[in-house]
């Protein structure tokens, strides 16, 4: 005979999913400006419910404290939030596992990646299998919808990335590093096939009458004054690329605040060269992003594109 579970056991072993929806409204606010880096645009709470899925799927579900540093994962990286701040909202373990996963953004790229790998084997299970789900969704990223001006080549040499860190942390999760091992190997069909001439996501405009004109976004991330040296960097390093360029000051809204801009108006067949110029213009202007416009069609540049 089945023994009855009384109410207040059923609670007591109940998973305490409001914690869960109050950290999705949480991660909600704290990447509410974001998006992902690729030519689509998706916001960026996209790839944190992905990742909260693959961990979901992987596990069963049952641990919340490990779904919520799957959906938080990024906040102490990306975001003002500090780990003090998380520890206070949702417990030391979930912060943890966050900062387990939360690169230092002081450090140079390169460094950075190999930081990554070597860290790997020392993290704790629960850490690696928040930093596989979270390496699936940015693979599926990569092949669906990449950074503007990624060439196979560097797909590529991202996969192998990807593959040396996970192989360094392997054994937390059998599930979800099949899931992994699935992914890497669809992704890299993909992009060998469009390097043998598929689908890009990345294709210049079709030539009818004329030539497209591209517009670049200098979007004053700091909102800080213009000057005519600015106008005067950015003529000199479009100038290196294009034969004709025009740069005009333009007020613009962005993150709720009014700021000063520029704009520069480039006729030309090629985006990849605009690409270019703008990934020059973020290093050049220490600007976080920079936008192109082509066609009516706007994506942002970022000056660090890693994913």
């Amino acid at each position: 005979m089945e023994r009855a579970i009384k109410p207040e056991q059923a609670a007591a072993t109940r998973p305490d999913f409001t914690r869960l929806t109050r950290a999705l409204s949480f991660a909600a606010e704290a990447h509410a400006n974001q998006r992902r880096k690729g030519a689509a645009q998706e916001p960026y709470l996209n790839h944190l419910v992905e990742v909260l899925d693959l961990v979901a799927q992987a596990t069963g579900g049952d641990d919340v404290d490990l779904l919520i540093a799957s959906l938080l994962h990024d906040v102490v990286e990306d975001t003002s939030v500090t780990e003090d701040e998380l520890t206070e909202a949702f417990g030391a373990r979930v912060a943890e596992i966050v900062q387990a996963n939360s690169d230092d953004m002081s450090l140079p790229k390169d460094q950075r990646r190999r930081k990554r790998i070597a860290d790997m084997p020392h993290k704790s299970p629960d850490a690696r299998i928040v930093k596989t789900a979270d390496v699936i969704s940015n693979i599926r990223a990569i092949v669906t919808s990449p950074p503007a001006g990624w060439t196979a080549d560097r797909k590529l040499g991202y996969l192998e990335g990807c593959r040396q860190l996970i192989d360094a942390g392997r054994g937390a999760n059998a599930a979800l590093e099949r899931v992994f091992d699935q992914t890497v190997a669809d992704a890299e069909r993909a992009i060998r096939g469009e390097a043998e001439g598929g689908p890009s996501a990345a294709r210049q405009l079709d030539e009818v009458i004329g030539q497209p004109v591209h517009m670049v976004y200098l979007a004053n991330t700091e909102c800080r004054e213009i000057e005519d040296s600015d106008i005067d960097k950015l003529c000199t390093l479009a100038a290196r690329t294009f034969p004709s360029v025009t740069v005009q000051e333009a007020d613009a809204i962005y993150e709720g605040r009014r700021r000063p801009i520029l704009i520069a108006r480039i006729r030309t067949h090629s985006t990849d060269s605009v690409v270019e110029l703008a990934q020059r213009l973020c290093l050049a202007f220490d600007q976080r992003f920079v936008g192109v416009e082509v066609g009516g069609r706007y994506i942002r540049i970022y000056s660090d594109d890693t994913g």
